[in-house]
């Protein structure tokens, strides 16, 4: 479905807009890069990707607002966290929450690939689509967390983190996710 929003992602190719203080800012995956200063290119290719689906689909005719954003992530990452804190500074203004707050430690295998970003009235749920992730992700991500890793796997490791975000960006964001608007999100699991 194409939205004619604030946040027409088709038009903006890698910036996401939001306002901040009632004026409008645009950020772009660049900044996000410096921001970051990691190595999870994936992650932030990912969160990047999750904010301007989330801009499109909670704009609407008006541009959506960080006031109002506040975020439940599936997923652990720094990259992930970094382009939600960005870009909605919903880290920093304690409106993020993890749906696993057990599984703070980073990627690993039961992480999701699953958001409920509340804005308003609107709950908005994102999850990558089954499959985009290959399962060779997640076994050298066992390797190489549980210090089993050798140099080929590091590589590898890095190979398909990239090749995983230049694929994020070769698609439509509508190929990439599926989404809906939720009634209530579910409830975090705490330790």
């Amino acid at each position: 479905m194409k939205h004619a929003t604030q946040n027409n992602t088709e038009k903006t190719g890698r910036t996401v807009s939001i306002m901040i203080d009632s004026k409008a800012t645009r950020f772009d995956f660049d900044q996000l890069k410096h921001f970051h200063k990691g190595d999870s290119w994936f992650g932030c290719a990912v969160g990047f990707r999750v904010m301007q689906l989330a801009a499109r689909e909670l704009s609407g005719k008006t541009l959506w607002s960080r006031k109002q954003l506040s975020v439940l992530s599936g997923h652990p990452g720094a990259g992930v966290r970094d382009a939600i804190e960005m870009i909605g500074a919903s880290v920093s203004n304690n409106r993020f929450q993890l749906l696993d707050e057990t599984n703070n430690q980073g990627c690993n295998r039961n992480m999701k690939f699953e958001w409920w970003l509340k804005h308003g009235d609107d709950s908005l749920h994102i999850k990558l689509k089954d499959g985009f992730v290959p399962e060779q992700f997640f076994t050298l991500l066992d390797r190489l967390s549980h210090n089993n890793e050798n140099n080929e796997d590091k590589k590898e490791f890095d190979q398909m983190k990239h090749d995983l975000s230049n694929n994020l960006w070769q698609q439509p964001l509508d190929a990439l996710f599926e989404f809906d608007f939720a009634p209530a999100q579910p409830t975090p699991k705490t330790a």
